[in-house]
């Protein structure tokens, strides 16, 4: 089963899940408007899709709400309406102690993790409901589900996306508007200083992403977790 061929607008496009996801979608034929941050990063991303697909690029930062503001009108008025939001940037800029919390990078991620999400919901999900039909999915992590040392910040950040996606997914309630959440495990990616091969890749994240999407307009598959075999950090 896929999902019907839609326009999907997909944040953190340039690498990683992102990427991963950008070229499955595009190889089912979907209409797609990406960013992310790294003009070359996602120059790369858009050499590995394929010929003809439809896709709007741009780069720049989803910390600028006037920017996201932009992308998402021209975006529309490129391919339409968006009937996909996937909320896939991210980063962990802080291994700080709980105790001792790198205000900065909170900061910067609280607007990263946070708060680009919540405006790229609020460009887009108004269209949504007007047609009784759309999905917001929120690439989330397990530490929202288990917690470990060093990674209080990253946490707290994705925390507060995750507590904000379970309200609006009760908002949102009967209005045709899906909210999916989905907490991977670790996954082998730039986003880590080192190579962990063990661990998931990108692609099967991606591809876990598209199966969640492909499900009928009736089921809602509220959260999906994917952890690597090796992992051992839950219940």
């Amino acid at each position: 089963m896929s999902l019907t061929p839609s326009h999907i607008l997909l944040t953190g496009a340039s690498s990683g899940i992102g990427r991963a996801l950008a070229v499955a979608l595009a190889q089912q034929g979907h209409r797609l408007s990406l960013c992310g941050r790294d003009p070359a990063k996602l120059a790369q991303t858009l050499a590995l899709l394929p010929a003809g697909c439809s896709v709007f690029s741009q780069s720049f930062s989803v910390t600028d709400a006037a920017a996201i503001r932009q992308f998402c009108q021209q975006a529309t008025r490129q391919f339409g309406q968006v009937e996909v939001l996937i909320n896939c940037a991210g980063a962990n800029s802080s291994r700080n102690a709980a105790t001792q919390p790198d205000w900065s990078a909170l900061e910067q991620m609280m607007q990263l993790n946070f708060y680009a999400p919540l405006h790229f919901i609020q460009q887009l999900v108004p269209a949504m409901k007007e047609q009784g039909k759309g999905v917001v999915l929120n690439l989330l992590s397990t530490v929202c589900l288990f917690s470990n040392p060093g990674i209080s910040a990253y946490s707290a950040s994705k925390a507060a996306l995750d507590s904000y996606s379970k309200v609006l997914r009760k908002e949102l309630h009967g209005t045709g508007v899906k909210v999916l959440s989905v907490y991977p495990g670790g996954v082998d990616t730039e986003f880590r200083a080192a190579s962990r091969p063990d661990y998931l890749s990108a692609e099967e994240v991606a591809d876990a992403i598209v199966l969640m999407l492909a499900a009928s307009a009736k089921a809602h598959i509220h959260e999906l977790v994917i952890r690597p075999a090796v992992e051992t950090n839950f219940c």
